[in-house]
């Protein structure tokens, strides 16, 4: 296929992900903004409104992916994400012209809900429009703009007011409900509610080209086969295969963040100010996001070439030396050591662990998420392991407070770099690759694993008419 054919795809990628963009920013909304809402005169609130307003975003983003079970298949992944940008500009109305602390609640609250949406409905969407060629680059898309977004408000929020910042809020979820006139449904949820003649043009569109018969006939297929039995939450469990995939899935998103990614985020100030007191607040945010955001672009070249397996499994590993390394100098620093002789061990070892995190274990666990689950059963797996995700990470930041004055940091950073080292043997023996194999050869392959003992292999399917099949290939029919 002609490299042309790639910008429709890639149009309709970007345009979905400014949502995430959008996401990112209002989870760094927090860390440049806590300190100037106990300075502002005009709207009171006190340390503990301040401290609340800042967890309303992660306790309604439990119930986000909840809620996308009830439109996604009915009205559509593209309707979905609309009302997503409208409950983002009703967030960014109360944050930019707040007349009360409440209004920052329902703001934070809103957001966090509309966050919620996003991490369930753009991997499913991104999966769907994709070819198998390109699917994990664009995967990686929803971590590069998530971090964009994180970046932005790191880097604009401690030089403006909070209105201001609100108001880049509202801008974002408007330039994307400017551009969705132009992007597609999925093929996939058009062949799923029976109208082949929309999946027809869907594909058209995002192929670049009329001659989509094939992968319409084979969408056709894989539609048929995830729909043989009408999905629900009870297939999710019950089913050999599916109830694999899923403690996969829940897996990697528990070794996210056990490994303390939420505490880094959250508590980067303190922790960078302990390890080297002359850097500023707001240097060290920016520090934190810039870095995650560097990691994760070379992963979207990566991810159809080296494959899922190494990246995840090497950030693991790399995340655990990292961690080790911050635990032993906060350990060395907590008993009375001179650490003075190792003061670039820290700064080291953080900027490592974020870089290691955003190669693996932050941008590949929702394209994972999204290829393992079939099509008939996603929206109750992804709401499903996002909620699981987001309940651990509030978990850990609700009990590293306390872990932290009575037991001291190197206790939490020597429990993050265990939890992530014991996790990388299952990770390492039920993980399967997924890299260039269609959707519904990896579910065939799922499938004989679930049955058998054998190697992972693809299940042969009866017509060879996908020029880069594994099977097609072996046998020499092209």
């Amino acid at each position: 296929m002609k490299k042309m054919a790639l910008v429709p795809v890639i149009f309709a990628a970007i345009t979905s992900t400014i949502l995430d963009i959008v996401a990112g920013f209002h989870t760094g909304w927090s860390s440049p903004i806590l300190s100037k809402l106990l300075e502002d005169t005009s709207v009171p609130v006190t340390q503990d409104q301040a401290s609340l307003i800042v967890s309303c975003f992660s306790i309604a983003a439990v119930v986000g992916p909840i809620s996308m079970m009830l439109t996604v298949d009915r009205w559509g992944r593209k309707v979905t994400m609309i009302l997503v940008a409208v409950t983002f500009l009703i967030a960014g109305v109360m944050l930019t012209f707040p007349q009360n602390y409440w209004w920052y609640y329902i703001g934070r609250l809103t957001c966090g809900f509309a966050a919620g949406n996003v991490v369930s409905v753009l991997p499913m969407y991104l999966a769907e429009i994709a070819e198998d060629r390109i699917r994990g680059g664009l995967s990686i898309l929803i971590t590069v703009m998530y971090n964009s977004g994180t970046v932005v408000a790191y880097s604009v929020g401690p030089w403006v007011s909070v209105s201001n910042l609100g108001a880049i809020g509202l801008v974002m979820p408007l330039v994307f409900l400017l551009l969705v006139p132009w992007m597609p449904e999925t093929p996939y949820f058009y062949v799923m509610k029976g109208k082949p003649d929309l999946a027809r043009r869907s594909l058209e569109f995002l192929r670049g080209t009329t001659d989509v018969a094939e992968e319409i006939e084979r969408l056709k297929k894989s539609v048929e086969i995830d729909l043989q039995n009408t999905g629900t939450f009870k297939e999710l469990l019950m089913d050999r295969a599916n109830r694999k995939a899923l403690l996969v899935i829940l897996g990697i998103l528990a070794a996210q963040q056990l490994s303390g990614i939420s505490i880094i985020l959250y508590y980067n100030t303190s922790i960078f100010n302990q390890v080297i007191s002359n850097i500023s607040s707001s240097t060290s945010v920016i520090i934190t996001g810039v870095v995650q955001l560097i990691a994760s672009l070379p992963v979207v070249y990566f991810a159809d070439r080296i494959g899922r397996r190494p990246l995840v499994l090497g950030s693991m590993f790399f995340s655990v030396v990292f961690l080790a390394a911050l635990s032993a100098y906060f350990h060395l620093q907590a008993i009375g050591n001179d650490v003075s002789t190792i003061s670039w061990l820290p700064v080291t070892a953080m900027v490592g662990y974020l870089s290691a995190y955003a190669v693996g274990l932050g941008s590949m666990g929702l394209p994972i998420l999204t290829e393992l689950l079939p099509g008939n059963v996603k929206a109750y797996g992804i709401p499903v392991a996002t909620t699981w995700s987001t309940i651990i990470g509030t978990v850990v930041s609700l009990v590293y407070p306390t872990v932290k004055i009575m037991y001291g940091n190197h206790t939490a950073f020597y429990s993050f770099t265990i939890c992530v080292a014991v996790l990388i043997i299952p990770t390492f023996f039920y993980l399967p690759e997924t890299k260039n194999k269609s959707l519904s050869e990896i579910q065939q392959m799922l499938r004989v694993r679930s049955t058998s003992e054998q190697k992972l292999e693809p299940v042969p399917t009866p017509e060879c008419s996908r020029s880069n099949s594994i099977y097609c290939i072996a046998i020499g029919k092209n």
